[in-house]
């Protein structure tokens, strides 16, 4: 029975080599091919997807390939053509390593804080959380996001550096943006096409702490930013409840499932579609484009000096807006 993993990540190749034969190769592009048919969100696009894996195989290029790893990555490259969401992958199953285990991502979310690498209060009274990672919604992650948020929430405006973020749980979107809102807000929805049934994503109810509904909020993107952090990017923007600095991001925006074929191959294949309730559409493809545009190297001066700017024209507190004048200053002066 074919093992299935719902995710919203970009996966990386593996690094295995062995070799495949011709028969095993067609084997798998025709396994491919038809949970491509079956499964694949955006049906309009199958056709071209099943002619360009047909015109693959039907060349000696895939004959010169017996490499297993070689294999799944001209596949994955051809696959990725036409959604960044699709891979192909491939460790060879007979390998016998003295390597540690691969540490999965969620792993990695669970060692490393849930992705949250620096939370501080810039000057000005300004709150900074840089995060690379969505983890999974449970009792220690939900933990680390109150722990987190309770930090700043005493700031004035919170810049969310995700310039490095890869994505993960669309339930972590939920949670987060739970402290953002005072009433109960929907962000987006999924069609998946295997049930034919649309989910909706409504902010968290369940958050443990203050919330922060009013105060300026920024979003800090590059092109690295993929998956479920452009969703929290697109759901914000198309809100009106965040300000977008940066480079337009990344484009994924059709989770997909992991389909395991055998002998080390494994399918990353969309099988779901992101519904903005507000544009009625969403970002695959194109990335979510900001509001301020610049390169990811000054998305946050220039977000820090736009969000200084907003706070100097609202203080009331003297203190606070010579501290400001103060910081603009430095900032601007080179």
């Amino acid at each position: 029975m074919r093992n299935l993993i719902i995710l919203l990540l970009l996966i990386p190749s593996m690094t295995f080599a062995d070799n495949i034969d011709n028969s095993r190769k067609a084997e798998i592009l025709s396994n491919l091919k038809q949970e491509i048919s079956e499964q694949y969100i955006i049906e309009d696009s199958i056709p071209g997807i099943l002619a360009s894996l047909d015109s693959l195989s039907s060349t000696d290029f895939l004959v010169k390939l017996p490499d297993g790893n070689k294999f799944a990555e001209v596949i994955n490259e051809k696959l990725r053509q036409f959604d960044r969401h699709f891979s192909l992958s491939w460790s060879n199953p007979n390998e016998i390593s003295t390597k540690p285990r691969t540490e999965s991502y969620w792993d990695r979310l669970d060692r490393k804080n849930s992705g949250f690498s620096k939370v501080e209060i810039l000057e000005g009274n300004i709150g900074y959380i840089e995060f690379w990672g969505f983890d999974r919604v449970n009792v220690k992650s939900e933990q680390r996001v109150a722990n987190v948020m309770s930090f700043v929430s005493e700031a004035d405006a919170i810049i969310f550096d995700l310039r490095n973020n890869g994505g993960g749980s669309p339930r972590m979107v939920q949670l987060l943006s739970g402290y953002l809102f005072n009433e109960r807000t929907q962000l987006s929805s999924i069609y998946w096409r295997n049930s034919d049934e649309t989910e909706e994503f409504w902010t968290s109810t369940d958050i443990r702490g203050k919330k922060r509904p009013t105060i300026p909020i920024y979003v800090l993107t590059s092109n690295d930013t993929f998956s479920a952090a452009e969703a929290f990017t697109y759901d914000l923007k198309s809100l009106k409840r965040a300000t977008i600095v940066g480079e337009t991001t990344g484009g994924g925006a059709n989770p997909m499932r992991f389909v395991d074929f055998g002998d080390g191959f494994i399918a990353g294949i969309p099988y779901g579609r992101a519904i903005n309730p507000i544009t009625k559409t969403n970002w695959e493809w194109v990335g979510v484009t900001p509001d301020i545009e610049t390169s990811r190297e000054q998305a946050l001066e220039t977000a820090y000096i736009s969000a200084l700017n907003t706070l100097l024209n609202v203080s009331r507190n003297d203190s606070q807006k010579i501290e400001i004048k103060n910081k603009l200053k430095d900032l601007t002066a080179h």
